[in-house]
């Protein structure tokens, strides 16, 4: 009889314990995952093993946080990736009103993905089941890595700016750029790329100035230069454009000069294309030429070059691949535009086709992340309201 007692009260015990929870609004820290409850510490962890951080933004009269605590975070295949991938931090969003405000937190729960170095990779409002979440886990872990190659690119892409390469630099750092992530290396990269526009349309405003002012050799030599030494930014786009368009004039002699000009222009870059195994660029280059001045022996001279490529089979294969790493770029901002524009139905499209045309490269695994964005779990609590 005592010993049913004991059983029995201890089973009250229990039924009372979590009826204080309930009422006092303390959350369980659930199974065995260690929650961390200092964000600068849990920073500084992430940090040394390089690990990305899951921070649960809660209240104390939350009714759905309480169910992420007993029933997703409970969960022994959640808690094992949790445990092994991540840095799980728990932040009371009463008791840590700076820090909510700064990651714009409105509704609770809240769950924040974040790098190691901080960097915020998505946000997920409401209550998920554990399966989800171990989904969003996986996806969000990747994006939290900064692989070999985009490390590699970033340090030879320093090394060309020091060179004064700045060409093989814009194009190191368009790739670490390629798949729409915002990892701190992108960031970086992304910084680099607007202080190379920058530098392109500081050049262009003085070149029209001394257009303006009568010194055309001088603005031709400037354009030229902006053409040549940030070739794939906006601003050497530009340049060449308007290099175009003063070739067109019919005034005076200047035609005559500046079609010579930009016809040397064009062939040197052919020439340095040819040298760096862009042989796409090759080809469109001549093209241009052929179409613009025909009759000019630089043009000549570039179909030599041409003919050479054309008869490489390996170069030709070259040109092609590079043809189908344009296609697939452009079938990738194609996406994101749509996306932009709120039409996910049309980028769902482009992605595909992306994975169907380009399968195994890097470009069909961007897709696939996106695509993955577009259509995976988007779980919110819509009962949210009525819960507060």
């Amino acid at each position: 009889m005592f010993k049913f007692f004991i059983l029995k009260n201890k089973a009250l015990a229990r039924m009372l314990i979590l009826t204080l929870i309930f009422i006092e609004g303390t959350p369980i820290f659930a199974g065995e995952i260690e929650w961390r409850t200092d964000y600068m510490q849990a920073r500084q962890e992430a940090v040394q093993k390089k690990l990305p951080i899951l921070i649960d933004f809660y209240t104390d009269n939350c009714f759905w946080c309480k169910q992420m605590d007993h029933r997703t975070f409970r969960d022994p295949t959640l808690n094992q990736s949790m445990t092994e991938n991540w840095i799980p931090l728990k932040i009371n969003a009463r008791k840590e009103p700076a820090l909510t405000e700064a990651l714009k937190i409105r509704s609770f729960p809240t769950l924040v993905f974040a790098g190691p170095e901080g960097n915020i990779l998505g946000f997920l409002e409401g209550f998920i089941e554990a399966p989800a979440l171990v989904a969003q886990l996986e996806q969000h872990k990747g994006d939290s890595i900064t692989p070999d190659w985009m490390n590699q690119d970033y340090k030879e892409a320093t090394v060309a700016i020091a060179s004064d390469d700045f060409p093989k630099a814009v194009s190191l750092l368009k790739k670490i750029m390629e798949d729409g992530k915002q990892r701190p290396i992108q960031k970086r990269a992304m910084v680099l790329l607007q202080d190379f526009e920058k530098q392109a349309t500081e050049r262009i405003a003085k070149a029209k100035k001394n257009l303006e002012q009568g010194n055309t050799s001088e603005s031709i030599q400037l354009f030229r230069e902006v053409s040549r030494q940030y070739e794939g930014t906006n601003g050497a786009k530009e340049s060449s454009q308007i290099l175009a368009s003063l070739a067109n004039r019919q005034t005076n002699a200047e035609p005559l000069l500046i079609s010579n000009n930009l016809a040397k222009e064009v062939l040197s870059l052919i020439k340095q294309d040819c040298k760096n195994a862009n042989y796409l660029s090759c080809l469109d280059r001549y093209d241009y030429m052929t179409a613009t001045f025909a009759e000019a022996m630089e043009t000549q001279e570039a179909g030599i070059i041409i003919a050479e490529i054309k008869s490489n089979p390996e170069w030709m294969k070259a040109a092609c691949d590079q043809m189908g790493d344009k296609l697939a770029n452009l079938y990738l901002s194609l996406a994101d535009s749509w996306t932009k524009k709120g039409q996910p139905q049309q980028a769902i499209y482009y992605l595909e086709k992306t994975i169907q045309t380009f399968p195994g490269t890097k470009y069909a695994e961007s897709a696939q992340v996106r695509l993955a964005q577009l259509l995976g779990p988007s779980i919110r609590a819509v009962e949210l309201k009525n819960s507060k």
